[in-house]
């Protein structure tokens, strides 16, 4: 059942337990506006002093309008005592996937704001008709039982592997949000994109469906699968070094949905890629891996191959990057490392392909020498100005691995799987939500 704005601020309120800086993210429309003024009646009504709000609004520039709307945000923000700031997302705009590019920029300038004024977390306004929105969407694209996206808009993402963003009013509908304004006597803005049939969720809006009740059972199948396939990484998965994981072989028999998708968390970060493979790349993967024979398949940049009772799991060598990193340069290197050169000079970074350096000891006698060439293939090897290339970093040459599909977006469903493979590769641990 929906729950009202001011309950289900209440109740947000309530989960959390510490001295806390809240950011509000409010774009005007009425349902952040309605999230930020109901949060900040509960925590009035609540007595709750050690809980603070500020307040973010992203001015995308996209409408003649935006500049005035983001103003008149600012100014409802400081009747209710409420700090806030304001960003612009200047620049040039693309002409194809406007609104995936502006929510990339609007989450690295509301992450800019939440590191300035040190937030414990960041709060949106989604609510329970964007949550079934999402379903339909996702739904229409793929009809498969092992369709993660049914399981709808976790309540919780950490952004850029810093910044929890909690979704509050997931539980709420629009029309209960702006008959609590109007009780209040404070207004809105509508964004005019809202009503635009080119965007597909507007097109989704207007179609009459009920997704209630797949929302609540997906949800909870895509926390349990994805706990399940952490423990599965956890009990039979090994690092060996240098991008090369070792899979027991026994794991394989065990439930197809759960090894299917430690299959693909695996590959996605050994591939670095951030979206799961695709249905048909998981349907070969997966009857290889069940198959029990030795060999190999590849999909989506990772190599799979069965020797005895093990199979590992390795990036393919194939468009390996080859790039000069300028002295004090950042780059982020085949989606799977991001490399600072702190050095007094320019470096080259390029895969290891052929080149003639001795296995690494550190890889241990168990592995297959074939295997670990094969992996080494794709690592990176850097070189600096008359050194020769080298496994290692030189000095002042930093080089962290990343977690493509977890670093930039997480979500609460698969924290644990996120964790599990984090300490797998000796990665550091991603924070605990705060609530």
């Amino acid at each position: 059942m929906p729950v009202a704005p001011l309950e289900a601020a209440r109740l947000f309120v309530q989960k959390i337990t510490s001295r806390s800086c809240v950011l509000v993210a409010i774009s005007g429309g009425s349902d952040s506006t309605g999230l930020l003024l109901a949060l900040h009646q509960a925590l009035r009504d609540l007595g709750r002093q050690d809980i603070s709000l500020q307040a973010v609004t992203i001015d995308h520039m996209l409408r003649p309008e935006s500049g005035e709307e983001a103003e008149g945000v600012a100014a409802f923000c400081l009747t209710l005592g409420v700090p806030h700031h304001l960003l612009r997302w200047e620049g040039q705009k693309p002409k194809a996937g406007l609104s995936a590019a502006a929510r990339v920029a609007r989450y690295a300038l509301i992450g800019t704001v939440a590191g300035e004024i040190e937030a414990d977390m960041v709060v949106v306004g989604h609510t329970l008709g964007d949550q079934q929105e999402t379903i339909a969407m996702r739904g229409a694209r793929s009809d498969r039982p092992d369709n993660l996206g049914l399981a709808g808009m976790a309540d919780a993402v950490l952004y850029d592997a810093r910044h929890w963003v909690l979704r509050p009013f997931l539980t709420v509908t629009r029309r209960d949000i702006r008959d609590f304004l109007v009780a209040q006597g404070q207004s809105w803005y509508d964004d005019p994109s809202n009503d635009d049939a080119t965007y597909e969720r507007v097109r989704v809006r207007n179609t009459p469906r009920e997704a209630q009740r797949t929302l609540i059972d997906q949800s909870i199948n895509r926390l349990a699968m994805s706990s399940e396939s952490a423990r599965l990484i956890e009990q039979f998965a090994t690092y060996c070094g240098y991008g090369l994981v070792a899979l027991d072989a026994g794991c394989l028999a065990g439930n197809s949905t759960t090894v299917r998708h430690a299959l693909s968390a695996l590959a996605c970060v050994i591939g670095g890629r951030r979206f799961a493979l695709g249905a048909a790349s998981m349907d070969k993967v997966l009857a290889f891996a069940k198959a029990g024979e030795q060999g190999r398949v590849t999909a989506s940049r990772v190599v799979f191959e069965r020797r005895r009772d093990t199979l590992f799991l390795m990036r393919e060598n194939r468009d390996i990057p080859h790039v000069t990193v300028a002295r004090g340069a950042s780059i982020r290197w085949d989606e799977r490392f991001d490399i600072t050169n702190l050095s007094s000079s320019d470096i080259t970074v390029r895969g290891f392909g052929t080149c003639d350096i001795s296995i690494p000891d550190e890889v241990g006698p168990s592995v297959p020498s074939g295997i670990v060439k094969r992996a080494l293939q794709a690592m990176p090897i850097y070189g600096g100005e008359g050194d020769a290339p080298a496994l290692t970093p030189p000095p002042g040459v930093t080089s962290q691995f990343r977690l493509a599909p977890y670093d930039l977006f997480l979500t609460r469903f698969d924290f644990e799987l996120a964790n599990t493979i984090a300490r797998l590769v000796g990665r550091f641990a991603y924070p605990r939500p705060p609530v």
